[in-house]
């Protein structure tokens, strides 16, 4: 009898050590984390990214960010329960064969795979479940709140870009006349007697010898510098300035002058919308979190 009583007494007290070795460090409505989980996800951080980066981005968490970390997934797999997004183990257990065919791996060599990297099956497991709960989540959750518009492209661009997007594109008479026939005092009163031709059609006859060209659809991006703040410079239906391109003086009339997007523009708009979605995902799933810790009991023990 005294023999009994010391056992129950001896396996009290090592239940109640082992409580106190692995503590409760938080409570999600009737599920319980423990330290020792907390510890153990830290302990094989490394392995976590390589194989999930999109839920472990760094390379090194604290204890309470860790715990953070599980918070946030089993809010995710709450959510998802709650509008029919399950995924059982039977379709993990086929996403994980479809990781093994691609990467071309037995379930052996997968294993030993793991186990160099101290990581458990069950854990890889657990993993590729969060996984593809968190890209469920990501589609049908969260996308659908992100909406980027073309303008807040642009103002990203204008903000980053030393070359300001919006290109000019114009419709223009480029009206010209060689070095050779410019006599003294013609140059400056070029723009001028244009103006009157436009009205009157009629040139002096010193500038007979104009060459008229229209020229539509020119966009800023094969201009050089000084015809493109020139151009810049004059309003639509004005003549500009005069410039010398060459060994002939140019004077060009804007007939239509549209702003539209570059070429630079074009190539870097998608990897901009990317960019800006990617910062408006982080900031509304912050927000998601923070509405759905609301609706759940949750107690952290971390001090």
């Amino acid at each position: 009898m005294k023999q009994l009583i010391l056992a129950f007494i001896f396996l009290t007290f090592s239940q109640t050590h082992a409580k106190l070795l692995d503590k409760t460090i938080a409570i999600f409505n009737d599920s319980v984390i423990t330290l020792s989980q907390v510890k153990r996800v830290q302990n094989n951080i490394a392995s976590r990214k390589n194989i999930s980066p999109l839920i472990y981005k760094k390379t090194n968490y604290t204890q309470e960010e860790i715990l953070e970390l599980m918070i946030e997934r089993l809010l995710i797999r709450e959510k998802l329960s709650e509008v029919g997004y399950v995924r059982n183990d039977e379709q993990v257990e086929s996403e994980i064969n479809n990781i093994e065919k691609r990467l071309g791996l037995s379930r052996t060599q997968l294993l030993s795979f793991l186990k160099s990297n101290n990581m458990s099956f069950d854990e890889y497991f657990e993993i590729i479940r969060e996984t593809i709960e968190f890209n469920i989540f990501n589609g049908r959750i969260i996308r659908p709140l992100i909406s980027v518009t073309d303008q807040e492209v642009k103002n990203y661009f204008y903000k980053t870009s030393k070359d300001k997007t919006l290109a000019f594109k114009y419709t223009i008479v480029d009206f010209s006349l060689e070095d050779s026939k410019m006599k003294k005092g013609m140059l400056n009163t070029f723009p001028t007697i244009l103006e009157k031709f436009q009205v009157n059609g009629i040139l002096p006859k010193n500038f007979e010898d104009v060459q008229t060209n229209v020229l539509g659809d020119i966009t800023e991006d094969g201009l050089t510098k000084d015809l493109k703040v020139l151009l810049k410079s004059t309003d639509e239906g004005k003549f500009t300035k005069s410039i010398k391109l060459g060994d002939t003086y140019h004077v060009f009339f804007v007939k239509k002058k549209d702003l539209v997007e570059s070429d630079i523009y074009l190539r870097s708009k998608d990897q901009i919308r990317g960019q800006l979605m990617g910062v408006q995902a982080g900031e509304v799933t912050d927000l998601w979190y923070k509405r759905e810790r609301s609706k759940h009991y949750i107690k952290t023990f971390v001090k």
